[in-house]
Formats: C-alpha cells, sequence, structure tokens
C-alpha cells in the first residue's frame, strides 16, 4: 500500500483485478480503473462498473 494514504495504481494486486472481472466481466483497465475509484474495495467496484453499464453483457453468446 502507498505510504501516504492514497491509493493507487501500485497498489491494485491482480488478485482484485481477478475477483471483479469474474463477478462484472469487465475489461482489465475498467477493473483497475474501479479498483482505484473505490480505494481498493471490490465490492464498491464491481458497483461502481454496474452503474457506468461496463461489463456484463447485455447478450451472453453461446
Amino acid at each position: 500500500m502507498s505510504t501516504q494514504g492514497e491509493f493507487g495504481l501500485k497498489d491494485v494486486t491482480a488478485q482484485m483485478i481477478k475477483t471483479v472481472r469474474k463477478e462484472t466481466r469487465a475489461g482489465t483497465i475498467d477493473c483497475r480503473d474501479a479498483l482505484i475509484e473505490s480505494q481498493g474495495d471490490t465490492d464498491k467496484a464491481i458497483e461502481i462498473l454496474k452503474q457506468k453499464g461496463i461489463g456484463t453483457p447485455k447478450k451472453v453468446w453461446v
């Protein structure tokens, strides 16, 4: 974590991105940005992506 109390790019882990991607199917960069905005809170990041309409596709191809 950052020593200055700010959450940034270097604080986002691959595991955090994987967790958000699994729930939302959003792109890696979108997940990363949402995690930074949510200060590393994966549940809040998922909500941010849902509010922005990013992620879960409207139609799932089988």
